[in-house]
Protein backbone atom coordinates (compact mmCIF):
# COMPACT_ATOMS: atom_id res chain seq x y z
CA UNK A 1 0.00 0.00 0.00
CA UNK A 2 1.55 3.56 -0.77
CA UNK A 3 1.16 6.25 2.51
CA UNK A 4 0.31 8.52 0.11
CA UNK A 5 -3.63 6.73 -0.38
CA UNK A 6 -6.33 5.65 2.19
CA UNK A 7 -6.96 2.19 3.16
CA UNK A 8 -9.72 1.28 0.12
CA UNK A 9 -7.82 3.22 -2.86
CA UNK A 10 -5.79 -0.10 -4.24
CA UNK A 11 -8.99 -2.22 -4.19
CA UNK A 12 -10.66 0.73 -5.77
CA UNK A 13 -7.76 1.37 -8.24
CA UNK A 14 -8.41 -2.69 -9.37
CA UNK A 15 -11.85 -2.37 -9.92
CA UNK A 16 -11.07 1.17 -12.36
CA UNK A 17 -8.30 -0.70 -14.36
CA UNK A 18 -10.98 -3.81 -14.62
CA UNK A 19 -13.53 -1.37 -16.24
CA UNK A 20 -10.98 0.72 -18.66
CA UNK A 21 -9.91 -2.38 -19.78
CA UNK A 22 -13.49 -4.09 -20.88
CA UNK A 23 -13.73 0.01 -22.38
CA UNK A 24 -11.21 -0.36 -24.65
CA UNK A 25 -11.54 -4.27 -25.09
CA UNK A 26 -8.53 -5.26 -23.59
CA UNK A 27 -6.18 -3.21 -25.71
CA UNK A 28 -3.68 -1.29 -23.91
CA UNK A 29 -3.93 2.69 -25.25
CA UNK A 30 -1.25 3.88 -26.99
CA UNK A 31 1.15 6.28 -25.08
CA UNK A 32 0.54 10.03 -25.79
CA UNK A 33 3.57 12.16 -26.53
CA UNK A 34 3.85 13.93 -23.31
CA UNK A 35 4.82 17.82 -23.14
CA UNK A 36 6.36 18.26 -19.94
CA UNK A 37 8.13 21.96 -20.78
CA UNK A 38 6.91 24.82 -19.38
CA UNK A 39 5.12 27.85 -21.26
CA UNK A 40 5.65 31.40 -20.73
CA UNK A 41 2.90 33.29 -23.20
CA UNK A 42 2.57 36.93 -23.66
CA UNK A 43 -0.40 38.59 -23.76
CA UNK A 44 -2.08 39.43 -27.26
CA UNK A 45 -2.94 42.55 -27.74
CA UNK A 46 -5.80 42.38 -30.31
CA UNK A 47 -7.33 40.14 -27.90
CA UNK A 48 -6.88 41.35 -24.80
CA UNK A 49 -5.84 44.59 -23.67
CA UNK A 50 -6.99 44.09 -20.06
CA UNK A 51 -4.75 44.00 -16.55
CA UNK A 52 -4.85 40.44 -15.64
CA UNK A 53 -2.48 37.72 -15.93
CA UNK A 54 -2.54 33.98 -15.79
CA UNK A 55 -0.30 32.08 -13.70
CA UNK A 56 -1.03 28.15 -13.43
CA UNK A 57 0.08 25.39 -10.95
CA UNK A 58 0.75 21.59 -11.74
CA UNK A 59 0.90 18.76 -9.37
CA UNK A 60 2.76 16.63 -7.20
CA UNK A 61 4.76 14.21 -9.49
CA UNK A 62 2.97 15.55 -12.49
CA UNK A 63 4.39 18.41 -15.03
CA UNK A 64 2.41 21.05 -17.31
CA UNK A 65 1.52 18.24 -19.47
CA UNK A 66 -2.04 17.94 -17.53
CA UNK A 67 -2.31 21.90 -17.42
CA UNK A 68 -1.38 22.38 -20.94
CA UNK A 69 -4.97 22.44 -22.63
CA UNK A 70 -6.09 25.03 -20.22
CA UNK A 71 -3.13 27.20 -20.59
CA UNK A 72 -3.68 27.10 -24.12
CA UNK A 73 -7.24 28.08 -24.27
CA UNK A 74 -6.56 31.09 -22.06
CA UNK A 75 -3.67 31.85 -23.78
CA UNK A 76 -5.77 31.83 -26.96
CA UNK A 77 -8.43 34.11 -25.28
CA UNK A 78 -5.14 36.97 -25.27
CA UNK A 79 -4.06 36.60 -21.65
CA UNK A 80 -0.63 37.04 -20.44
CA UNK A 81 -0.36 32.88 -19.48
CA UNK A 82 2.57 31.31 -16.91
CA UNK A 83 2.33 27.86 -16.47
CA UNK A 84 6.26 26.68 -14.92
CA UNK A 85 7.63 23.64 -14.24
CA UNK A 86 8.18 22.84 -10.74
CA UNK A 87 11.55 21.96 -9.55
CA UNK A 88 12.12 18.04 -9.61
CA UNK A 89 9.45 17.72 -11.62
CA UNK A 90 8.43 16.62 -15.83
CA UNK A 91 12.51 14.66 -15.57
CA UNK A 92 13.38 11.97 -13.20
CA UNK A 93 12.10 11.47 -10.21
CA UNK A 94 15.07 11.06 -8.86
CA UNK A 95 15.28 14.87 -8.85
CA UNK A 96 12.35 15.55 -7.23
CA UNK A 97 13.61 13.18 -4.50
CA UNK A 98 16.53 15.53 -3.49
CA UNK A 99 13.91 18.74 -4.14
CA UNK A 100 12.20 20.63 -1.03
CA UNK A 101 8.98 22.29 -0.58
CA UNK A 102 10.49 25.76 -0.60
CA UNK A 103 11.78 24.95 -3.68
CA UNK A 104 7.98 24.43 -4.94
CA UNK A 105 6.61 27.84 -3.37
CA UNK A 106 10.06 29.20 -4.92
CA UNK A 107 8.92 28.33 -8.25
CA UNK A 108 5.60 29.45 -8.20
CA UNK A 109 6.90 32.66 -6.91
CA UNK A 110 9.22 33.69 -9.82
CA UNK A 111 6.39 33.24 -12.30
CA UNK A 112 4.28 35.90 -10.18
CA UNK A 113 7.00 38.09 -9.84
CA UNK A 114 7.24 38.06 -14.16
CA UNK A 115 4.08 39.09 -14.44
CA UNK A 116 3.46 42.13 -11.48
CA UNK A 117 6.84 42.85 -12.93
CA UNK A 118 4.98 43.17 -16.32
CA UNK A 119 2.09 45.49 -14.55
CA UNK A 120 -0.64 42.77 -14.62
CA UNK A 121 -2.71 41.98 -11.38
CA UNK A 122 -2.28 37.68 -10.91
CA UNK A 123 -5.11 35.27 -11.36
CA UNK A 124 -3.57 32.31 -9.62
CA UNK A 125 -4.69 28.82 -10.72
CA UNK A 126 -3.62 25.11 -9.37
CA UNK A 127 -4.60 21.52 -9.56
CA UNK A 128 -3.85 19.16 -6.94
CA UNK A 129 -0.20 20.08 -5.03
CA UNK A 130 -0.35 23.23 -7.24
CA UNK A 131 -3.73 24.09 -5.64
CA UNK A 132 -2.03 24.08 -2.17
CA UNK A 133 0.51 26.09 -3.49
CA UNK A 134 -1.80 28.66 -5.54
CA UNK A 135 -3.58 29.28 -2.25
CA UNK A 136 -0.43 29.56 -0.43
CA UNK A 137 0.93 32.02 -2.78
CA UNK A 138 -2.42 33.58 -2.97
CA UNK A 139 -2.47 33.90 1.08
CA UNK A 140 0.65 35.85 1.03
CA UNK A 141 0.75 38.11 -1.93
CA UNK A 142 -1.69 40.10 -3.79
CA UNK A 143 -3.59 38.31 -5.96
CA UNK A 144 -6.74 39.16 -8.07
CA UNK A 145 -8.50 35.68 -7.59
CA UNK A 146 -7.88 32.06 -6.92
CA UNK A 147 -8.95 29.07 -9.63
CA UNK A 148 -8.32 25.38 -7.16
CA UNK A 149 -8.85 22.12 -8.83
CA UNK A 150 -9.20 19.29 -6.56
CA UNK A 151 -6.61 20.86 -4.64
CA UNK A 152 -4.31 19.31 -1.94
CA UNK A 153 -4.47 20.91 2.17
CA UNK A 154 -5.03 17.85 3.90
CA UNK A 155 -2.65 14.85 4.10
CA UNK A 156 -5.19 11.60 2.64
CA UNK A 157 -2.57 9.34 4.80
CA UNK A 158 -1.28 9.60 8.69
CA UNK A 159 2.01 8.12 7.51
CA UNK A 160 2.43 10.81 4.90
CA UNK A 161 3.97 12.87 8.56
CA UNK A 162 6.65 9.85 8.72
CA UNK A 163 7.59 9.39 5.02
CA UNK A 164 10.97 10.38 5.61
CA UNK A 165 11.65 7.99 7.85
CA UNK A 166 9.93 5.11 5.86
CA UNK A 167 12.54 6.42 2.82
CA UNK A 168 15.95 5.22 3.79
CA UNK A 169 14.37 1.77 3.71
CA UNK A 170 11.50 2.44 1.08
CA UNK A 171 12.71 5.00 -1.64
CA UNK A 172 10.07 5.31 -3.98
CA UNK A 173 6.47 4.23 -4.03
CA UNK A 174 4.64 3.62 -7.24
CA UNK A 175 3.05 6.24 -8.79
CA UNK A 176 -0.18 8.20 -7.48
CA UNK A 177 -0.83 10.23 -11.10
CA UNK A 178 -3.83 9.60 -13.86
CA UNK A 179 -6.37 9.44 -11.81
CA UNK A 180 -8.79 10.16 -15.04
CA UNK A 181 -11.95 8.28 -15.94
CA UNK A 182 -11.14 8.95 -19.55
CA UNK A 183 -9.86 5.51 -20.86
CA UNK A 184 -6.42 5.32 -21.77
CA UNK A 185 -5.37 9.04 -21.23
CA UNK A 186 -2.40 9.51 -19.11
CA UNK A 187 -1.01 12.75 -17.62
CA UNK A 188 2.80 11.77 -17.79
CA UNK A 189 3.23 12.10 -14.03
CA UNK A 190 6.59 9.55 -13.24
CA UNK A 191 6.03 5.76 -12.69
CA UNK A 192 7.16 6.02 -9.39
CA UNK A 193 6.66 8.63 -6.23
CA UNK A 194 10.01 9.19 -4.43
CA UNK A 195 8.86 8.73 -0.46
CA UNK A 196 10.50 11.60 0.89
CA UNK A 197 9.31 13.48 -1.39
CA UNK A 198 5.67 12.75 0.01
CA UNK A 199 6.83 14.32 3.77
CA UNK A 200 7.57 17.32 1.66
CA UNK A 201 4.19 17.70 0.35
CA UNK A 202 3.00 17.19 4.00
CA UNK A 203 5.08 20.31 5.39
CA UNK A 204 3.61 22.31 2.30
CA UNK A 205 0.15 21.25 3.33
CA UNK A 206 0.86 21.71 7.35
CA UNK A 207 2.58 25.57 5.78
CA UNK A 208 -0.78 26.32 3.40
CA UNK A 209 -3.11 25.56 6.37
CA UNK A 210 -1.74 27.83 8.51
CA UNK A 211 -2.00 30.85 6.30
CA UNK A 212 -5.58 29.96 4.74
CA UNK A 213 -7.36 32.52 6.95
CA UNK A 214 -5.38 34.85 5.33
CA UNK A 215 -6.52 34.37 2.16
CA UNK A 216 -9.37 36.98 1.18
CA UNK A 217 -9.64 37.07 -2.65
CA UNK A 218 -11.88 35.38 -4.30
CA UNK A 219 -11.75 31.61 -5.36
CA UNK A 220 -13.33 29.61 -7.77
CA UNK A 221 -13.22 25.88 -6.22
CA UNK A 222 -13.34 22.90 -8.88
CA UNK A 223 -14.25 19.47 -6.67
CA UNK A 224 -14.53 16.73 -8.71
CA UNK A 225 -17.09 13.85 -7.16
CA UNK A 226 -14.83 10.84 -7.61
CA UNK A 227 -11.42 12.02 -6.78
CA UNK A 228 -9.05 8.87 -6.04
CA UNK A 229 -6.49 10.78 -5.19
CA UNK A 230 -7.57 13.80 -2.56
CA UNK A 231 -10.17 13.22 -0.19
CA UNK A 232 -13.16 15.91 0.78
CA UNK A 233 -11.26 16.68 3.84
CA UNK A 234 -9.49 19.09 1.79
CA UNK A 235 -12.13 20.97 0.44
CA UNK A 236 -14.24 20.92 3.75
CA UNK A 237 -10.90 22.16 5.53
CA UNK A 238 -10.41 25.13 3.04
CA UNK A 239 -14.00 26.03 3.12
CA UNK A 240 -14.14 25.99 6.79
CA UNK A 241 -10.83 28.36 7.36
CA UNK A 242 -11.03 31.06 4.34
CA UNK A 243 -13.15 34.24 4.60
CA UNK A 244 -12.69 34.77 0.90
CA UNK A 245 -16.05 34.49 -1.37
CA UNK A 246 -16.00 31.09 -2.61
CA UNK A 247 -17.87 29.65 -5.56
CA UNK A 248 -17.71 25.94 -5.15
CA UNK A 249 -18.89 23.79 -8.22
CA UNK A 250 -18.70 20.19 -8.63
CA UNK A 251 -17.28 17.98 -11.06
CA UNK A 252 -19.50 14.97 -11.99
CA UNK A 253 -17.79 13.17 -14.45
CA UNK A 254 -13.89 13.42 -13.97
CA UNK A 255 -11.73 11.91 -11.41
CA UNK A 256 -8.62 13.57 -9.76
CA UNK A 257 -6.91 15.34 -13.19
CA UNK A 258 -10.19 16.98 -14.13
CA UNK A 259 -8.02 18.96 -16.68
CA UNK A 260 -7.68 15.60 -19.19
CA UNK A 261 -11.02 14.35 -18.10
CA UNK A 262 -14.42 14.68 -19.47
CA UNK A 263 -15.03 17.78 -17.96
CA UNK A 264 -11.88 19.23 -19.40
CA UNK A 265 -14.42 21.51 -21.36
CA UNK A 266 -16.29 22.71 -18.15
CA UNK A 267 -13.26 23.60 -16.03
CA UNK A 268 -12.50 25.58 -19.18
CA UNK A 269 -15.43 27.47 -19.49
CA UNK A 270 -15.82 27.95 -15.56
CA UNK A 271 -12.45 29.25 -14.95
CA UNK A 272 -12.77 31.72 -18.23
CA UNK A 273 -15.94 33.01 -16.46
CA UNK A 274 -14.07 33.19 -13.09
CA UNK A 275 -11.58 35.02 -14.74
CA UNK A 276 -13.93 37.40 -16.67
CA UNK A 277 -15.40 38.31 -13.23
CA UNK A 278 -12.61 39.49 -12.28
CA UNK A 279 -11.54 42.33 -14.93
Amino acid sequence: MNIFENSLEPVRRIRRKVHERQQTGGVPAQQPDFNHEPLSSPADPKKYAGDLGILIVHGFTGSPHSLHPLAAYLAEKGYPVELPRLPGHGTHWRDMAVTHYTDWIDSVEQAYERLTGAGYRVIVIGMSMGGCLAAHLAARRPVAGTALINPFFVDVNPLMRIAHRVAPVLPVMRSIGSDIAVPGVDEGAYARTPTASIRQLHLLGVETRELLPKLHAPVLYLRSVSDHTVTDASHRYFLQHVSASVEFKWLTRSYHVATLDYDAELVKEFTHKFVQSLS
